[in-house]
């Protein structure tokens, strides 16, 4: 059975919002939302690929790569023990890592030290 929606990664999300200019006009998560919906993807699909376009858009691609114990370093002298993980990926987003190889690398060291589910 087919739906309708059509399943993309956020290259395609972030190409038909650019294509609409979202950014340059500063539509807002509900608008981009709107826009994705209308191109056929799920109100889930364009709530996460919305928000992701938003608030990561410049740090979707990698402009290098590490492993995860220089990511570890990097967190330990960010005192990311006792820092939000949001924080922490902004941290490396600002170092030239991607939102995902940010988000990874800090689920990744959150797990080693026993740190999953801690409340700040």
């Amino acid at each position: 059975m087919n739906d309708g929606i059509q399943y993309f990664g956020q290259d395609e999300y972030s190409r038909i919002l650019d294509q609409n200019n979202a950014r340059a006009r500063g539509l807002s998560q509900t608008e981009c939302e709107r826009i994705l919906i209308d191109a056929g993807a799920s109100y889930e699909q364009a709530k996460n690929g919305s928000y992701i376009y938003i608030h990561h858009g410049n740090h979707l691609k990698a402009t290098h790569r590490t492993t995860q114990d220089e990511y570890d370093r990097i967190l330990d002298d960010f005192n990311a023990r006792n820092t939000p993980p949001k924080e922490c990926i902004r941290h490396l987003e600002g170092m030239g890592f991607s939102y995902g190889q940010a988000k990874t690398a800090v689920y990744k060291y959150r797990v080693s030290r026993n740190l999953v589910g801690k409340r700040y």
